[in-house]
């Protein structure tokens, strides 16, 4: 009678999937009409979601994108008015760029902006978002407060684009080049002199202030007193590490690449707007000449463009930067406005870009996923439950109709053999203490284990389950064959004259506590160690988190410096361009290292201490120093121009919105007058003529701004 029930629930299933594909198919209707009209308009641009367009780093991208005319932006900003005082300041192509109200200080108005966007976009994928826009209140010594009870820079720069990466995630089903980047910062990243050598320091402890809720008066999220400063780091350090997490989860199963980014210090931005006057003067000044980070809104706006269009940039999981390695030729930087060479310097071109390497708080698991889970439960976003698409195989489809009846009834028994008793009601009791839970667990799994007793059959099955390959060793006439373990051999290594040292005979050893750090399994020869990795970290990275040492040189992997063994050593890469690939189960990722001598090691680490550094490094900072006074005292200029534009901006804004709003409020009294009904001047109280008419009027409205749209 079983197998007659699977035969008949199988057939109907089989009926059913003939039918999967109308599962697509949307019937004629007004909506669905409306959603095509706004879909085909784009052509064949692709769209683009960016916060924070009408300033800065947005603004400056924004106009990048546009240049190419490949793409329709949807700049996503708090103030409408002023977004459309700067792009008609700017020349904007309003056919290609469309401004949508979003105040990601309230997580009402990202919903709202989400239906909006859905609306709009109608049958056409996003293909890129851009989590750029945040507020940095440095000088603050209280907290400011949302309406949903954060601080402000918490909220605005990390709550709201964690939430609306979760709404519009799913909107980019159907896109072939899907990206989402998230903007980083050097503040962020503690493995680098402005980020681990400037206090306060980003860190998020054990998020004591995130896992209670991060709501009024807890301001931070490592749940002590408030920093202005620190709380905006810390944002971009967790926006650093969902990055990570996405990418972790998602980007095998949506092809969606995650990425974060850091352009470089954008002195002249407006996000210094809270800091003294003096600050906004002399801070580009300083940044160009003594530290070298400084790039021009332009040319970070460029930058972001690259990740969001470079085809190179279709990496996921990489936290990009340009300009790697020392800074160099501060002597020449008076002549060239400020730009030198080397991290964080302007005048690093489209190919300079390299994929930075991030701290070890950023790259810490254990608190990315509480930071992913207590985010989540704040923000209330929601996330795909299943992380790896299924197989397409027929023949899978096949056994699973086949079996998913009878699979259902064998877990359902198992489950319940293993729950019989009183214990099984203490062990459901999840308040009871874990010791008494356990206790009763194993006296139920203990009655039903089925361990034989035989030894020899303990050691027959030991021997099948532990992965050595038993092997009959030729026999003496009237002997019987005597069957042992396969002792492991010595892997083959190709001639070489770099690989002069033997690999070790003995298996290699997991490093302590390295067993968490990944799902894949790598080990380094000769040292003969082993650690674990994820799929896609690069090579550098685990080759430090295991203390095997490679020599770099170029970082762009044209020197061959860093070069070393792969794929059972019979493959050739340049270690700081590799990285981890997918392994069979039960395998590893075998690398070898070239022999490197104590001595040489010495030198490598001791290099920033040589004398030569020593000079350099003075006659550098001496450069800078005299550039940031020479061209300090003639910079007065340069920012009263930047100010003069940040007024005016202002004022045409206030302009505009005030333009509005009488424009708004002339056109409601003109509808109530000619009702008939009267209008009180103030505008507090005012009578609404009849109901019926209001709502018609109001369809017909919404129907017209739509198709407009």
């Amino acid at each position: 009678m079983l197998m007659f029930r699977s035969g008949c629930l199988f057939l109907l299933f089989q009926e059913v999937q003939s039918y999967a594909w109308m599962s697509n198919f949307k019937a004629p209707s007004f909506e669905n009409f409306l959603q095509s009209a706004a879909g085909s308009k784009f052509g064949d641009k692709k769209l683009v979601v960016i916060t924070g367009t009408s300033s800065g780093l947005g603004l400056a991208t924004t106009k990048a994108l546009l240049r190419t005319e490949k793409y329709h932006v949807v700049g996503a900003v708090r103030n409408l008015d002023k977004m459309r005082v700067v792009a008609e300041e700017e020349g904007f192509n309003m056919e290609h760029f469309t401004p949508m109200h979003l105040e990601l200080a309230s997580f009402a108005s990202v919903h709202k902006f989400v239906e909006e966007l859905e609306q709009f976009r109608g049958d056409r994928p996003i293909d890129r978002l851009a989590c750029n826009a945040a507020v940095y209140q440095p000088t603050l010594n209280y907290p400011k407060w949302t309406e949903d009870g954060h601080e402000q820079q918490h909220q605005i720069n990390y709550f709201s684009h964690f939430l609306l990466t979760s709404k519009i995630m799913p909107m980019m089903q159907g896109s072939d080049d899907a990206r989402i980047c998230m903007l980083g910062s050097v503040t962020g990243n503690d493995n680098t002199v402005g980020g681990g050598g400037v206090y306060p320091i980003a860190d998020l402890k054990e998020l004591d202030g995130l896992e209670l809720g991060c709501k009024k008066p807890i301001a931070m999220m490592d749940g002590y007193n408030f920093n202005g400063a620190k709380a905006y780091k810390d944002t971009k350090l967790a926006c650093m590490m969902t990055c990570n997490m996405l990418h972790e989860r998602f980007h095998r199963s949506t092809g969606i690449a995650f990425s974060s980014v850091y352009p470089g210090c954008i002195a002249e931005t407006p996000l210094f707007r809270e800091k003294r006057p003096w600050f906004r003067q002399l801070f580009p000044i300083f940044m160009k000449y003594v530290t070298g980070g400084f790039v021009g809104e332009e040319e970070a706006g460029q930058r972001l463009f690259q990740v969001l269009h470079d085809p190179r940039c279709r990496k996921s999981g990489v936290y990009w930067g340009w300009n790697g390695g020392p800074r160099e030729g501060r002597e020449d930087s008076l002549e060239k406005g400020g730009q030198i060479s080397g991290a964080g310097g302007a005048g690093g071109g489209w190919d300079s870009i390299f994929e930075n390497d991030q701290s070890d708080k950023v790259l810490n698991k254990d608190l990315m996923m509480k930071l992913w889970e207590y985010t989540t439960e704040i923000t209330g976003a929601e996330w795909p439950k299943a992380y790896q698409p299924k197989s397409p195989c027929p023949t899978l489809k096949l056994i699973e109709a086949v079996t998913s009846v009878l699979g259902v009834l064998e877990e359902r028994a198992r489950m319940e053999a293993s729950r019989q008793g009183e214990g099984a009601k203490i062990v459901a009791d999840r308040s009871a203490p874990k010791e008494e839970r356990r206790k009763y667990l194993e006296q139920m799994l203990l009655e039903l284990d089925k361990t034989p007793e035989d030894p020899k059959q303990l050691e027959a099955d030991m021997l099948l389950t532990s992965g050595v390959s038993p092997v009959v060793e030729r026999r003496r006439e009237g002997s019987d064959p005597i069957t042992k373990p396969l002792a492991q051999e010595a892997v083959a290594v190709l001639d070489d004259p770099f690989l002069e040292e033997e690999i070790e005979n003995e298996p290699p050893q997991m490093i302590p506590g390295h067993e968490l750090l990944g799902d894949t399994p790598v080990v380094f020869q000769p040292q003969n160690v082993m650690t674990m990795a994820r799929v896609g970290q690069p090579l550098s990275e685990v080759a430090k988190q295991a203390d095997v040492f490679i020599k770099y040189q170029c970082r762009k992997g044209e020197c061959k410096t860093c070069a070393v063994n792969i794929d059972g050593f019979q493959r050739w890469v340049s270690a700081c361009q590799q990285r981890i690939e997918a392994q069979a189960p039960g395998e590893h990722f075998a690398v070898r290292v070239r022999p490197v001598s104590e001595k040489q090691k010495r030198k490598e680490k001791a290099a920033f201490f040589s004398p030569e550094s020593i000079s350099d490094g003075f006659w550098n900072n001496a450069w800078g120093m005299f550039g940031l006074v020479t061209e300090g005292a003639k910079s007065g200029d340069d920012f009263a121009v930047r100010m003069e534009r940040e007024r005016r901006i202002m004022e045409l804004t206030e302009k505009k919105a005030k333009s509005t709003f009488k424009s708004l409020r002339g056109a409601q009294a003109d509808s109530l007058a000619g009702q008939g009904e009267p209008v009180e001047q103030d505008g507090i109280q005012q009578k609404l003529g009849s109901a019926a008419t209001f709502g018609v009027l109001g369809f017909m409205i919404a129907v017209v701004q739509r198709l407009g749209a």
